[in-house]
């Protein structure tokens, strides 16, 4: 959503001490959370499908940059817009197209913050094996850090945790460092492409309530993003 210069710059501030903060914590620290809480992946692929609660997978920048070098596929084959839930399901025709006025401009064009993993139409991550029951991930070696953090993740330095069949069982005091240290990590990189999405951020005014003027090419077949990332502003063509 749009926002001012002053609002923009009061985002900034708290999310660089918030950034100070985390660069204060320890592993150690972290990992003892992990163990108090317990985690074993049992390998059961329900966070990569489509019938789970949120299956959507934000990108970091090095994510991007890590696929694109180690795979054949360039950004635009695995990357999406990210946008949230009303947004999204406005575009599936799921919702009133008045929810997509607050992030589409004068242009008819949809403002999103990041990227994320595209989806199969059935809405199971795409690289997910595509054979029944199988919960196999075509790069699980490259896969992004949300996915190897999973399901646990950071906010105001407190460690959270997402829904999983895994949490509760033992965890091993060495693997519990090892995924401290990637969550850790996340966390960080997640408050350093913040502070650089705020800081190249350009203001647009939202497109008021003339919407079924203003999305009229929607009804093409085509949704035209304007996406802000931490590198600065891109425009991209995707169709519904």
């Amino acid at each position: 959503m749009p926002f001012s210069e002053q609002y923009r710059d009061l985002l900034i501030q708290g999310a660089r001490k918030e950034l100070y903060r985390a660069t204060e914590l320890k592993v150690g620290y972290v990992a003892s959370m992990l163990r108090e809480i317990g985690f074993s992946c049992t390998q059961c692929g329900s966070c990569c499908r489509g019938d789970h609660s949120d299956n959507r997978v934000m990108l970091l920048q090095q994510d991007i940059l890590r696929i694109s070098k180690y795979s054949v596929l360039s950004a635009t084959e695995f990357s999406l817009p990210f946008v949230p839930d009303e947004v999204e399901n406005a575009l599936k025709g799921n919702s009133d197209l008045s929810d997509l006025v607050p992030f589409t401009d004068s242009d008819g064009n949809i403002h999103s913050f990041g990227w994320m993993l595209r989806r199969k139409k059935n809405g199971d991550c795409i690289f997910l094996e595509a054979a029944d029951l199988s919960s196999r991930c075509l790069i699980y070696d490259l896969r992004p850090a949300l996915c190897q953090t999973y399901p646990f993740y950071m906010e105001d330095c407190k460690l959270h945790t997402s829904e999983c069949k895994g949490l509760g069982s033992d965890i091993s005091y060495a693997d519990s460092l090892k995924l401290a240290r990637l969550v850790l990590d996340r966390y960080i990189r997640e408050l350093e492409e913040r502070i650089l999405v705020y800081q190249h951020y350009e203001h647009f005014e939202h497109v008021g309530t003339n919407i079924d003027y203003s999305l009229e090419r929607f009804k093409k077949g085509h949704v035209f993003y304007i996406v802000h990332d931490s590198e600065g502003t891109h425009r991209r063509r995707e169709r519904m």
